[in-house]
């Protein structure tokens, strides 16, 4: 009788088949993983099998080039996996398993004998509890009850919206897999100095801004951090207690934040502490401007997504928000677009879902919200035809 192994879809326990072991062909756990240039007997192999397969046909010569990229590329998105181009253990394994299952014979279109590689709203079990985590991984907050529900349809559709995957609140395999590898991606280290001499841009120009406004001028707002503003920033480093690096970090930008609330709450009548209030949510949105995307993210340290990313500016002038964009739209009330004033938040529709983008306005059309992994935070003008085609409306935090 023939010996049999378990193969694990994703390594994750997603779906399971058995099929007969073929110890000739069992390299998942001694082959080393190969990267496009690889060469060497393990190439041959590779290509041997893929061939075998029906996804290469070059040469079998041993040397990694484009052709076995491709084929590679190729059978990790037929089989569920991370499509890198990179072979190694998941990738050895599936086609041990994918050469198992057909026998050793060739096959033009090769096919899993395993689970449905999809999940959706009403199934149930193990599987269930494994997408439930990875997207608990990426900041959903839901409960691990293997259970399909509507909060989990959510989590996917929502997750889909933000990566820019069709919107079917179906985890098919690109969601799966997508959603594998950034439950696993190892956490972002602490970042860099926000800003610091040499830099240029609106992030610059809110932080001379800023510097202007607590009593330390840069000589000007120019979006350039030349000598004046390094100057400014070292003297307010000096008179609240600070290292005077000369640079935004994380230290200087808590009390540089600190001291923004306090000249708020000292501000003349005529202008208003609301006034106030407004400037420094847009100060220190703009401060991020390209900072980078992260899904579930919601500080500087981790990125942000578009709903992390209100919340976090928000609550450095002191407003608490809920997590999600469809709990903020219900955080105050509606404005339309003529009644938006700097500081509002700004709603669309970009993934099929009610309000599952949001930003915050900052004037003359624009706004500044966190929208994908290419683009991170980003100022766009609500002009432009997708954002005038999705706008849901505004929400008004301050009077």
């Amino acid at each position: 009788m023939a010996s049999y192994r378990r193969l694990v879809w994703f390594a994750s326990g997603l779906s399971f088949a058995l099929v007969p072991a073929v110890s000739p062909m069992a390299h998942a756990a001694s082959a080393p993983t190969l990267r496009e240039g690889a060469e060497g007997a393990p190439v041959r192999t590779a290509e041997s099998d893929l061939k075998q397969l029906g996804y290469y046909t070059g040469n079998i010569d041993g040397i990694f080039g484009p052709e076995l990229l491709a084929a590679t590329e190729a059978f990790q998105r037929a089989h569920g996996l991370v499509t890198d181009g990179v072979i190694g253990p998941a990738t050895w394994g599936a086609l041990d398993a994918a050469l198992n299952a057909s026998g050793g014979a060739s096959q033009a279109s090769p096919t899993f004998e395993a689970a449905p590689a999809t999940l959706e709203l009403g199934d149930q079990g193990d599987a269930v509890k494994t997408l439930q985590t990875w997207l608990d991984q990426t900041g959903a907050h839901l409960a691990v009850d293997g259970d399909f529900g509507p909060l989990t349809y959510q989590a996917v559709r929502l997750f889909q919206a933000e990566h820019g995957l069709p919107v079917t609140g179906v985890a098919d395999a690109a969601t799966l897999s997508l959603l594998q590898r950034l439950a696993q991606a190892p956490a972002a280290a602490d970042p860099a100095p926000v800003l610091g001499p040499g830099a240029t841009g609106s992030a610059v120009a809110a932080l001379q801004t800023e510097l202007q406004r607590v009593g330390y001028s840069p000589g000007g707002i120019d979006g350039i951090f030349g000598p004046e503003t390094e100057r400014a920033l070292i003297a307010f480093q000096s008179a609240h207690g600070l290292t005077p690096t000369g640079t935004l970090d994380a230290a200087t930008e808590a009390a540089l934040n600190g001291a923004l609330a306090e000249a708020a709450a000292s501000a003349e009548p005529s202008r208003g502490v609301v006034s106030a209030t407004r400037e420094a949510v847009v100060g220190i949105a703009l401060r991020y401007d390209h900072w980078r995307y992260a899904w579930g993210g919601a500080s500087p340290a981790t990125g942000f997504d578009c709903s992390g990313f209100v919340q976090w500016v928000f609550s450095q002038v002191g407003v608490s928000l809920p997590r999600t964009s469809f709990a903020q739209w219900d955080a105050g009330p509606h404005v339309s677009y003529s009644a938006l004033q700097p500081g509002d938040l700004v709603f669309f529709t970009t993934g099929g879902v009610f309000a599952d983008h949001v930003g915050i306005y900052l004037g003359d059309g624009n706004f500044i919200s966190a929208t994908t992994p290419e683009q991170g935070v980003v100022i766009q003008n609500m002009g432009m035809a997708y954002w005038a085609q999705r706008f849901d409306g505004g929400v008004r935090l301050l009077p």
